[in-house]
């Protein structure tokens, strides 16, 4: 019990200290920065359609709106915070000033019909952030803990790759079995051009696709900040519940699964067990963010690789993540640790 104590505490040091308070401003943050730049840009009234354009840019400023809140929140906990806060900022805002002016200009359709220029620069803006993001820069510290992030053992690092797309992929073979459709539209120039395009799809979604603008709030922040006062199924239902109200505006325009009010709680269902996963990837690496934003991005990317029958594997994948969460949560000693308190 003990060391399951230890291996909670150890990702909450005490270098920072956030308060009830301080998790209230945060969630409210979470609204005031995101919800008007969605609304602005134009996107919710015409979600699913269009395509990476001017009005896709603006929208981007409200995805960024978790990281950017945790940036603020854990800037006012400390001065060492602060110039934290700092240092993240450009990283976090850098990608909207160049891949993303970049890829709005041209407007692609697709991710995969990216134009040269806006693909090379969105890969080797995403080398440059993961780098910063990396044990590689010790001055970085976790917004919630103030402590630099430890290095990751590989096998975690290796598998927050492949996992879910792992478990995507196995899904959809199961579903493109009945009708024989194994077509990922993407992936047909041949081996280079599709190891270009796959490179390119994940620096997108890496940069401008939820993961570096949610993580950095979600298990930056958030996450380390509830295993204070919380076991870590609790916090990661209660991140859950963050995560799909936060998405609320989307859901309620374009749907989840279906529309309506219901594509809210279709939208929480989906995320509980994804953030049980999420969680024990954040404790078994050490507190990594950066291995967050992997785990995030390796389940985004899925959607940009044109596979046949997406929707409906998409379902199958829903229901793969939860009998994984399920069983990590029976059998997994650090899911079911103690609690460290405030």
């Amino acid at each position: 019990m003990l060391r399951r104590r230890l291996n909670i505490e150890v990702f909450t040091s005490n270098r920072a200290t956030v308060s009830r308070r301080s998790l209230w401003i945060f969630l409210l943050l979470l609204g005031v920065l995101s919800w008007p730049a969605w609304l602005v840009s134009g996107v919710l009234p015409r979600a699913g359609t269009g395509g990476y354009d001017a009005r896709w840019l603006v929208a981007q400023i409200g995805v960024m709106g978790p990281s950017l809140a945790a940036l603020l929140v854990s800037g006012s906990l400390s001065r060492e915070l602060r110039w934290n806060s700092l240092r993240l900022l450009p990283f976090v805002l850098g990608p909207l000033a160049v891949p993303g002016i970049l890829v709005a200009h041209a407007s692609p359709v697709r991710v995969s019909e990216m134009p040269l220029l806006p693909a090379v620069a969105t890969v080797v803006v995403a080398a440059v952030v993961v780098l910063f993001l990396s044990p590689l820069n010790s001055r970085l510290l976790g917004p919630a803990t103030g402590t630099p992030q430890a290095r990751p053992p590989t096998r975690v690092i290796l598998l927050s790759l492949t996992l879910f797309p792992a478990l995507f992929l196995l899904s959809w073979a199961f579903v493109s079995a009945e009708g024989g459709h194994f077509e990922i539209a993407a992936l047909q120039g041949g081996p280079l051009a599709s190891v270009w395009i796959l490179l390119v799809c994940f620096a997108h979604n890496l940069l401008l696709g939820g993961s570096l603008g949610e993580e950095l709030g979600w298990r930056g922040f958030l996450l380390p900040a509830l295993l204070r006062e919380r076991s870590p199924l609790e916090a990661s239902l209660m991140l859950a519940v963050a995560g799909g109200l936060w998405h609320l505006p989307i859901d309620l325009y374009a749907g989840f699964g279906v529309t309506g009010p219901g594509a809210i709680l279709v939208r929480i269902l989906f995320l509980v067990p994804v953030s049980i996963l999420f969680t024990w990837f954040y404790l078994r690496s050490k507190g990594s963010v950066l291995i967050a934003i992997l785990l995030h991005t390796s389940v985004n990317v899925m959607s940009d690789l044109g596979l046949a029958s997406y929707e409906t594997a998409a379902i199958v994948f829903g229901i793969l993540t939860g009998v994984a969460a399920v069983i990590l949560s029976v059998f997994s000693p650090v899911l079911r640790g103690a609690t460290a308190g405030w």
